[in-house]
Parts: structure tokens; C-alpha cells; sequence
């Protein structure tokens, strides 16, 4: 089946795996900062829905900054933003989007090698991928 291949498949990538019915979840720390005392915190998601009566895979994508602790603009406290994709697959670099929080970040992670293996394995078991901006 489609979403034993797809959990198998999101683990390599090293991230967190969670599956309730038909549903899998996917979160990877993609760069983390760490300051005397505060720490901030980017996280990719993807959301992954298995329709198997339709054969379609509902795919959705985000982007997660969060922190905990001092902030020298808000003072003590905790702070979460978030960027989802549009209708489509996200284009471009998470380094780039990342910069919509006003965030300068360190690291290497391509989003996309993980949407061409998910968009792969959906293709190889006759299912096609249907994107989504918000929550499934």
C-alpha cells in the first residue's frame, strides 16, 4: 500500500514519523538557534492524507518558526510563526522563505527532494498527489 511506502520513505529523511488511520504526519528541525537565553526554533511539516477509494495522496506543506524565552523586541515569552504552501508545491529554497520571518539562518535542507520522493511514490502505486494550502 501507498502509506506503508510513504512511512517508510519519510523516515530516511530523519525527521519524526506519526500515522493515525489515514493520515501521516512529518516534522523535521531544520535549523535551530540558540542564544543565552533563548532558543528559536524551524521546523518543515508535511501532512499527508491517503485517499485510497479515489487514489489520491493530499499532500500539505508548511513552514514553522517558534521560540522560547527572552526576546530583546517582546520580552519573556513564546513565539510561533507560521508559512504554508499555496495551491501548488512551495518553489524556491526554504532559506528563502525563512527570511519571511525576518530570520537569517544557517543550514542546508532541500524541501523538495522530500515532495519529489513523496510525488514518486504515489505515482508508483497509481495514486495522484493533490496539494493543499491549509490543515487536511
Amino acid at each position: 500500500m501507498v502509506k506503508q511506502a510513504l512511512v517508510r520513505a519519510l523516515g530516511e529523511f530523519g525527521g519524526e514519523v506519526d500515522e493515525q488511520g489515514n493520515a501521516i504526519e512529518f516534522a523535521k528541525t531544520v535549523a535551530e538557534r540558540k542564544t543565552f537565553l533563548s532558543r528559536k526554533r524551524l521546523v518543515y511539516r508535511a501532512s499527508i492524507r491517503v485517499d485510497e477509494e479515489k487514489r489520491e495522496v493530499h499532500l500539505s506543506e508548511s513552514l514553522t518558526e517558534s521560540g522560547l524565552g527572552l526576546a530583546s523586541e517582546s520580552g519573556v515569552g513564546f513565539k510561533t510563526e507560521t508559512y504554508r504552501t499555496g495551491r501548488g508545491p512551495r518553489e524556491g529554497g526554504i532559506a528563502e522563505q525563512s527570511k519571511l520571518f525576518g530570520k537569517v539562518y544557517a543550514y542546508t535542507f532541500d524541501h523538495g527532494a522530500i515532495r519529489a520522493k513523496i510525488e514518486a511514490l504515489v505515482r508508483e502505486h497509481g495514486h495522484i498527489v493533490r496539494y493543499h494550502a491549509a490543515g487536511l
